[in-house]
């Protein structure tokens, strides 16, 4: 999306312009969707994850600052609800585990997907958000609160697991 009109839109959404806004999370929906997916791994978690995201980044529209980090902001709301989604998978897997079983995954799409689905989190986010979503690391950093030199070393642990793990 252009600059002009995103800075333009989120003026709008700010003011309580619904269709602005609307506008807004349609241009980026393909995107932060194949962004969600990637690091939750299904459906039914992207699809709670992009909602929520939507409706707190409406409920917040008035606390961004600048109108023209849109992109970025969104993306730190999708993250940090992706984050807290993954959480409360982890501590449903443990507890499942812990009195049910072990729980075996199937995985039917390509050897990179997979592969990227077989990383952990740490690693898995970064790639994504670099590689997909298309951030520079300095934004990355920022989502994350991690150092430049953090995604830097986890971008490349990450592809170095990932290139090990499609060599098998």
């Amino acid at each position: 999306m252009e600059k002009k009109r995103q800075i333009k839109l989120v003026k709008k959404a700010k003011q309580g312009d619904a269709k602005a806004f609307i506008e807004l999370c349609e241009n980026y929906q393909q995107v932060m969707y194949n962004s969600a997916y990637k690091i939750l791994l299904n459906n039914h978690d992207v699809a709670d994850c992009l909602q929520e995201t939507e409706i707190r980044a409406w409920q917040k529209m008035s606390q961004l600052k600048n109108e023209s980090s849109f992109n970025t902001w969104f993306f730190s709301i999708m993250l940090n609800l992706a984050k807290d989604i993954i959480k409360k998978r982890e501590a449903s897997v443990e507890f499942e585990e812990q009195f049910v079983g072990t729980t075996s995954y199937h995985y039917d799409e390509s050897n990179l997907t997979q592969a990227l689905n077989y990383l952990s989190e740490i690693y898995r986010t970064p790639l994504v958000l670099h590689y997909y979503a298309g951030f520079k690391i300095k934004e990355i950093a920022d989502q994350l609160n991690i150092s430049e030199n953090t995604v830097k070393t986890r971008l490349a642990r990450g592809r170095a697991k990932l290139k090990t793990l499609l060599e098998v």
